[in-house]
């Protein structure tokens, strides 16, 4: 089992966490952001704390809440991630648009596509704002872009506007990935890598309810057959479930088993400078590694 961490110097750092909470520079712009997991004691002084730009409280059962600004935040706002530039935002849900995180999946995916395949075709779904699509896309691959929210859809636009991407570097679909997927298969399409990063529970733009457990076998099935001869990688993303990520890989496992390459399963991770690390999500992996 994997415990994964970006590597790459980016524009993201974890200051401290303590006490229910996480310290986190954003740019030169510094949050404060609850994280119910964190049980432990803060490790910096209070001084330090007090440096927030802005700190996220909290308001009831759905985690919805209201931003205390206590210093002005730029205009515009940008981080970088290597040569890829991304537009944080203050969401009323705690977010910013940007899962730090993820950067090793970024940085494992960049690995994969270093195989002499030209503009491999990439299918993100759920997609949300697009971090992975502005990667790759940069990268010089084709991405077909799904996610079913329209706020997320224009927030994903806005971070390719920012950098100057070619026009057919992404397909946008807004759509229900689980009925996207089918219509590529009933039409023929194939893809060289696909990312799954969906949430535990949501609905569709029809109402139709997604649970975790129940439905990521099926669109797992579905994403496989999709994949080409040639298929570099194929990666599912899990926040907030009560699935695990050895469930997860041995999933995957059962699905991928007549296709050569190797899985790889773990927690995503963020560190500290104390090297302390906090866990903040699931995930596995296949890569045509070895085959």
């Amino acid at each position: 089992m994997l415990l994964e961490s970006f590597k790459t110097n980016w524009d993201f750092e974890l200051l401290d966490t303590g006490d229910g909470y996480r310290l986190e520079k954003w740019g030169d712009v510094i949050l404060t952001r609850p994280d119910p997991q964190i049980i432990w004691p803060k490790s910096l002084p209070e001084e330090e704390w007090q440096k927030s730009w802005a700190i996220f409280k909290a308001g009831g059962k759905d985690e919805k809440g209201q931003w205390e600004i206590k210093k002005t935040l730029p205009k515009p706002w940008h981080i970088k991630f290597q040569n890829v530039k991304l537009l944080p935002k203050l969401s009323p849900f705690k977010h910013t648009g940007i899962f730090a995180e993820q950067a090793a999946q970024w940085e494992w995916m960049l690995k994969q596509i270093s195989n002499p395949l030209p503009k491999p075709k990439i299918l993100n779904l759920f997609a949300y704002t697009g971090g992975a699509t502005m990667v790759l896309a940069k990268a010089g691959c084709q991405v077909t872009h799904v996610d079913a929210s329209k706020p997320s859809i224009t927030w994903a636009n806005e971070n390719y506007t920012l950098n100057n991407l070619p026009k057919d570097s992404v397909r946008w679909m807004l759509d229900d990935a689980v009925k996207f997927v089918k219509r590529e298969l009933k039409r023929g399409a194939s893809y060289d890598g696909i990312i799954m990063d969906p949430p535990a529970f949501g609905h569709s733009p029809s109402g139709k309810t997604w649970k975790f457990n129940n439905d990521i076998p099926g669109l797992l099935t579905d994403c496989i057959n999709l994949l080409t001869p040639s298929a570099l990688f194929l990666l599912i993303n899990a926040y907030a479930t009560n699935s695990s990520a050895l469930a997860l890989q041995n999933l995957l496992e059962d699905k991928i088993k007549n296709r050569p390459g190797k899985v790889e399963f773990g927690e995503l991770c963020l560190e500290q400078k104390s090297s302390r690390k906090i866990s903040t999500g699931i995930f596995t992996r296949w890569s045509a590694e070895g085959k």
